[in-house]
């Protein structure tokens, strides 16, 4: 007879805690480096065959294993050495005081630092908004944020005199599957194994959006539109916003941020969009 070996706790902890911490290192770069949810919501974009929904999903649930099986190695697998070693420092006194401090010390100086934007942890983050905004010239952007959540009856309220039915009509009749007027286009999009850019091209194809600037309705993260992106929303000649801002004294390009402009003009970021469009 075969003996099957004892089913090993402490090699599979430290197994699964290696392999878990590599997904966390790696799904956080990839989150690092990722378009905004604008574009990447929006689009095809995927990177390593996972769109930038799926690495968020892997890295919380991974983040969430990992605490997990640190939580099973210090109190099941290691419990005894654990326990034993805590109540031996308590009884002698930490014997690296210099080195737990120091710990403390750098913790505490990342922890702040980061919060208050000093260098080099600001350069970091920017450096990491650079590289999320340069996916925007190689993706199409929506004509609105985060259109992707529109339901089909806020979208064909938005459009040319059309009705949600007529709009399902349309939709069935180039064989899109359609449960109703509350789905989004996002959910249409996933039961149809397309994205929400190319349901909206479909549409968008047919009918015509009605003319308006929706100034009452933009949403939140409108800091991170470019100038390039604010002109490609509301059909402006990016050229001519870039003149408008070296007017008022702003050196810019279609990459420059509004969030950006906004600090430099002490705006917000909403009150530099509207400025724009509007002119």
């Amino acid at each position: 007879m075969i003996k099957v070996p004892k089913f090993n706790l402490r090699s599979f902890t430290s197994f699964t805690l290696a392999i878990s911490t590599i997904i966390m290192s790696w799904s956080g770069f990839i989150l690092y480096v990722a378009p905004p949810g604008r574009i990447a919501n929006w689009g095809t974009w995927k990177l390593m065959f996972f769109t930038k929904t799926e690495w968020q999903a892997l890295h919380t649930i991974f983040s969430y294993m990992f605490f997990s099986l640190v939580i099973i190695h210090l109190f099941f697998v290691n419990w005894k050495t654990f326990l034993t070693y805590f109540k031996s420092k308590l009884r002698s006194g930490l014997n690296k005081k210099w080195e737990l401090l120091s710990a403390m010390f750098i913790s505490i100086l990342f922890f702040i630092g980061t919060l208050q934007s000093w260098t080099p942890f600001s350069p970091v983050m920017k450096f990491g908004e650079k590289m999320k905004e340069s996916w925007e010239g190689d993706f199409t952007v929506p004509p609105v944020l985060h259109m992707e959540i529109y339901t089909l009856e806020k979208l064909a309220s938005d459009l040319d005199s059309i009705s949600p039915i007529e709009l399902i009509k349309t939709l069935k009749e180039n064989n899109i599957n359609v449960k109703g007027i509350n789905q989004t286009l996002k959910e249409v999009a996933a039961d149809n194994k397309l994205t929400p850019s190319a349901v909206y091209e479909l549409i968008s194809s047919k009918y015509k959006k009605q003319r308006s600037t929706t100034t009452g309705e933009i949403p939140q993260g409108i800091g991170k539109f470019t100038v390039g992106s604010t002109a490609r929303s509301s059909g402006k000649d990016p050229l001519l916003l870039i003149k408008i801002l070296k007017e008022k004294g702003i050196e810019a390009d279609e990459t420059t941020t509004l969030r950006s402009i906004a600090d430099k003009l002490g705006l917000a970021p909403r009150d530099v969009y509207n400025f724009l469009i509007e002119k």
